[in-house]
């Protein structure tokens, strides 16, 4: 019973995520970790130890990830480590999008990325670091935000690729 919920989550988290290849859907999903913990009542899934999630394009790699499932399947994948990952290709004919932080939150129905802590986006050539980072993969619109607290850099940086379109000039 407990393997059956525990496949019918993670299916639900895939089926949800990537829409912009469909067929990553029709991958098989891999789940691997050094252990799994599952409550039914409160919808919590909990994987502990070199975590690795993927479903065709779709990659998550963490020390602890976290599932947390409400009416309508998984809505947030909540990922811990030094430098947990994200990955997905947006499209065929595009590079993959990698995210890292120490946390990544992230909302599967919005498709929307938290990153805190270390946070770094690299999109197609162009990269974003910073405290905290928010990555909306629908628009690939990205927030990067310094932190001011003491001990910090306090900046965010990024590094934004000249256009190759000559049409664009």
């Amino acid at each position: 019973m407990r393997n059956k919920f525990l496949a019918l989550m993670v299916t639900a988290l895939f089926s949800m995520t990537a829409q912009a290849l469909p067929e990553d859907r029709e991958k098989p999903i891999h789940v691997s970790a050094d252990s799994a913990s599952i409550d039914e009542k409160t919808g919590l899934t909990v994987y502990r130890g070199d975590v690795k999630i993927t479903q065709g394009t779709l990659l998550i790699e963490a020390e602890r990830v976290e599932l947390q499932r409400g009416n309508k399947g998984v809505e947030i994948v909540t990922a811990y480590g030094e430098q947990a990952h994200f990955r997905q290709k947006p499209e065929l004919d595009k590079p993959y999008t990698d995210a890292w932080g120490d946390t990544i939150i992230y909302k599967v129905e919005k498709e929307h990325l938290t990153l805190k802590k270390n946070a770094k986006v690299i999109s197609d050539k162009d990269t974003f670091t910073g405290d905290r980072i928010l990555y909306d993969l629908k628009t690939s619109i990205v927030d990067a935000f310094s932190d001011t607290k003491e001990g910090s850099a306090g900046r965010v940086e990024m590094i934004i690729q000249p256009s190759n379109n000559k049409d664009a000039q």
